[in-house]
């Protein structure tokens, strides 16, 4: 088989895939027989990234991505002292499953850049752009549906009340803030220009969303990251971006406004309106974190471990912070290296979009900008859709900032066959293990807390 062909399969199995396992997942886990969707969710990740790179080994020519030495150092250094940190741990079992993981994500960021190589730019962009609409599309007529029914049944609802498909609404903010940015690619590829209106209204849904669900880290979030890359980028873009922004968000407050304030306050003599002030506890799990550091400073006290942690004041089983959840897992070190890797980065990305002036790129940026900062205040990079869908902007990334790579060999196949396998086992071994108390605080799985 081709390369190109299987790389079609592959992103449109992806699409596919992740598609069923958010707008339609409500009702693919009482086919499948999963008892939940979150679980659904995990296992449609792993099966996707072991059969995609499985596959791969029966393609020949595939391209590698080569990255930098600095990065390859940085996740070796990683990998070891995760490792250790991991064996010391409590429960040392737990933290090769998070490592296995961490893993898995790393074959499919390699899957997904070597399908992207093969793919002409512009049709790969026009297909993103397609599934971030598509995704929207259907959400929000489901969406709309919902909230239909309530004014007919005369029914108030809360912020959980309109989306089906996500244990918790914040998963789907989560994918709000990586998908909203991909729909501004009509105004930087002119070959989708004529989508711009388009694209207007679905991002004003989803700000309309936004307001809906009360998610104040993912409104933060989208606008520092608008701000941040504003400041980067040349002036025609600049206001290019921020002139679309604004006329969303407008739209997306009047409808917000219309729709869950006044016709609610009209039908039923109430509003879901309310202004929260409160840090949802994250503050309390910080503070916990900050305060045990000291007893395990350089390598943490094992990765997964905020799963077990005693005494913390929230029975979550992580700590709402991408940051917070390096320190305590993995170490002070760890946690330096890596934000270190991110600013640099992050200022390469905008370094390349000034220099090529190749502006296609800003949504893709944008994207991983803003996941990166709702990061410090939600669980992208803990749940499984937010993962893999991060794992593939990134992938999309480096199509740009890393050109070279280099053909995959007979010993790189049969490291990614054992490394694949390997972790698959453990993952699934994983699943509904006695050790997971039955509380639905998810990690790897919904079942997220490890006894003491």
């Amino acid at each position: 088989m081709l390369l190109k062909t299987y790389a079609w399969g592959v992103i449109a199995t992806f699409a596919t895939l992740f598609l069923l396992g958010t707008v339609f997942s409500f009702h693919l886990i009482h086919i499948v027989g999963i008892d939940n969707e979150y679980d659904l969710k995990r296992l449609i990740v792993v099966g996707f990234i072991a059969i995609s790179s499985l596959g791969l080994l029966g393609i020949r020519d595939v391209p590698l991505i080569n990255v930098s030495t600095l990065t390859k150092t940085l996740f070796g250094l990683f990998i070891c002292l995760a490792t250790y940190s991991a064996l010391a741990s409590k429960h040392p079992y737990w933290g090769m499953v998070e490592i296995a993981n961490i893993g898995m994500l790393v074959v499919a960021f390699y899957v997904l850049s070597a399908c992207m190589r093969a793919i002409d730019r512009d049709k790969l962009h026009c297909g993103v752009y397609a599934f971030s609409l598509l995704f929207s599309v259907l959400t929000f007529c489901k969406y709309i549906l919902f909230l239909l029914f309530s004014y007919f049944d005369a029914q108030s609802f809360n912020i959980h009340g309109l989306l089906s498909g996500y244990v918790n609404v914040r998963f789907f903010n989560q994918l709000q803030v990586m998908l909203v940015p991909l729909l501004f690619l009509p105004f930087a590829l002119p070959i989708l220009a004529k989508f711009k209106r388009v694209s207007l209204v679905f991002i004003a849904l989803h700000w309309l969303v936004l307001l809906q669900t009360e998610a104040r880290g993912a409104v933060l979030s989208l606008i520092l990251a608008l701000g941040a890359m504003s400041y980067f980028l040349p002036k025609d873009i600049r206001k290019s971006l921020i002139v679309a922004s604004l006329k969303a968000m407008l739209l997306g407050g009047i409808l917000w406004f219309v729709l869950i304030f006044l016709i609610p306050y009209w039908l039923m003599d109430s509003s879901n309106f309310q202004i929260r002030t409160g840090s949802s506890g994250r503050i309390d799990l910080w503070l916990f974190v900050l305060k045990s550091i000291p007893e395990q400073p350089w390598l943490g006290f094992g990765p997964m471990s905020f799963s077990w942690a005693e005494g913390r004041p929230l029975p979550n089983a992580h700590p709402h912070n991408s940051v917070m959840q390096l320190l305590y897992e993995y170490g002070v070190i760890v946690c330096m290296l890596f934000i270190a890797w991110a600013v640099n980065r992050f200022y390469n990305m905008m370094a390349y979009i000034r220099k090529s002036e190749v502006f296609v790129f800003v949504p893709i940026a944008f994207a991983l900008l803003s996941a990166l900062i709702y990061s410090l205040a939600s669980g992208v990079l803990v749940m499984p859709m937010a993962q893999l869908l991060l794992v593939c902007l990134v992938a999309m990334q480096v199509q740009y900032s890393s050109p070279h790579y280099y053909k995959m060999g007979a010993l790189s196949r049969g490291v990614l066959f054992f490394a694949v396998t390997a972790a698959t086992v453990v993952l699934l071994v994983s699943y509904k293990n006695e050790a997971l108390l039955p509380a639905l605080f998810p990690r790897i799985w919904v079942n997220g807390l490890i006894s003491y």
